[in-house]
């Protein structure tokens, strides 16, 4: 079995989007959950990892290796001076489905969204690429697989848990909280600096930017439009205040 995790790198200091280390997380428990069975032939589980970003982005392939990934792929964006630069999800997505789809994964996981723009589309946009199943918010994955099928569980609205059988290979978005991310061991990011990260530039897989969906345009603050009133002094007298809000507002 073999699995990809999608992350994602959100400063230049090497710092894992939190979300994705949920993802991989649980990506290397389903490793080790079949290293334990490995007794039973067809057990065997390979965990990859890849990312799209600027070039300092093996930060955080390094970090995965520490953390127990196997191989690791670097998408070298092409990017423009303005560090303001948006990259919109179907473009990221579309350049992890042309690597993804040539190594035939039979899991893919992603984090719920990104803890910068908290988008929460790659993932299902590259399930729809890749035109494999999808389950977002999975908060549950039943190992070993049966039959083919791998069982999850999805977090809905109003605290309802949705149970779902999926035909793999699929794509499932990870929720936050699943489990406790392990930190990298020593030994491993010893042997990761070792390791080599299968790198490509964007330029390379589509020489021109196209099937651009959304456009940056600007940022701005939100202009402040209303006062809060915060009520002082003793009982008697926070409510002459309110009663004189009131009165001024017009809210008999």
């Amino acid at each position: 079995m073999r699995i990809l995790v999608c992350i994602k790198q959100i400063n230049d200091n090497g710092d894992m989007n939190r979300f994705d280390e949920f993802a991989l997380e649980e990506a290397l428990k389903i490793k080790e959950k079949a290293e334990k069975q490995q007794q039973t032939p067809g057990n065997s589980v390979s965990v990859d990892v890849i990312t799209a970003g600027k070039s300092n982005s093996f930060k955080i392939i390094r970090r995965a290796f520490g953390m127990g990934a196997d191989s690791g792929f670097l998408i070298v964006l092409k990017t423009k001076e303005k560090a303001t630069e948006y990259i919109p999800p179907f473009t990221i997505a579309s350049l992890l489905s042309a690597v993804a789809d040539k190594m035939h994964y039979d899991l893919i996981l992603t984090g719920i969204m990104s803890q910068d723009m908290m988008h929460g589309q790659t993932g299902p946009m590259l399930a729809e690429l890749l035109n494999f199943p999808c389950a977002t918010g999975v908060t549950k994955i039943r190992f070993p697989v049966k039959n083919n099928f791998i069982q999850v569980e999805r977090e809905l609205e109003n605290g309802f848990i949705e149970c779902l059988e999926i035909k793999l290979p699929a794509l499932l978005t990870i929720q936050a909280g699943i489990n406790i991310p392990r930190y990298p061991s020593l030994s491993n990011l010893l042997a990761a600096e070792q390791k080599t990260i299968m790198t490509r530039k964007e330029t390379d897989i589509f020489p021109h930017r196209g099937g651009v969906k959304e456009f940056y345009v600007s940022i701005e603050t939100p202009e402040k439009t209303r006062d809060g009133l915060v009520l002082e002094g003793d009982l008697a007298g926070r409510v002459n205040q309110l009663l004189n809000f009131f009165k001024k507002h017009d809210l008999n």
